[in-house]
C-alpha cells in the first residue's frame, strides 16, 4: 500500500534532487519559487521526495512511459556521479509491475496534494 505526505520546507532536513545534476541534491530554500512543502510518496520501499508539484507531476509522467531512452545521457566531460533526476532511480523500480505500481500511487498522490491545495 502506497503511503504520501507533506512536510513544512525545512533547508536543513530536505534536498532537491530533481533540479540538479548533482548526486547528493540541493538544500531546499522555502524562499525560492518551490514553495514551502516538500512532497513524499512512499511505494515498493522507496520513498521518493519533490520540491514541488510540479516534479512530481515529471515523475509521474515518467512512470507512464513503458519504454525509456537510455539512461545515460552525455555529460560533455563533466564528472561520473552527476547524473540527472531520471538516472538515478534504482533500475528495479522502472519496469513491469513495480512501475505500474508506483505510476498509480504517484497518480493518486499528486490528485490528493492538488485537491488540498484547492480547498
Amino acid at each position: 500500500m502506497s503511503k504520501h505526505w507533506k512536510e513544512r520546507t525545512n533547508s536543513a532536513k530536505h534536498l532537491d534532487f530533481m533540479s540538479t545534476a548533482h548526486v547528493g541534491g540541493l538544500p531546499i530554500d522555502a524562499s525560492e519559487e518551490k514553495g514551502d512543502w516538500v512532497y513524499f510518496v512512499r511505494e515498493c520501499s522507496f520513498t521518493f521526495q519533490f520540491a514541488s508539484l510540479e516534479q512530481l507531476k515529471k515523475m509521474t509522467e515518467y512512470f507512464l512511459a513503458k519504454v525509456h531512452p537510455s539512461t545515460k545521457t552525455y555529460n560533455d566531460g563533466l564528472e561520473h556521479y552527476w547524473q540527472l533526476w531520471y538516472e538515478r532511480i534504482p533500475k528495479g523500480l522502472i519496469g513491469g509491475s513495480k512501475r505500474e505500481r508506483i505510476h498509480k500511487a504517484l497518480t493518486n498522490a499528486l490528485i490528493d496534494f492538488e485537491q488540498k491545495q484547492k480547498g
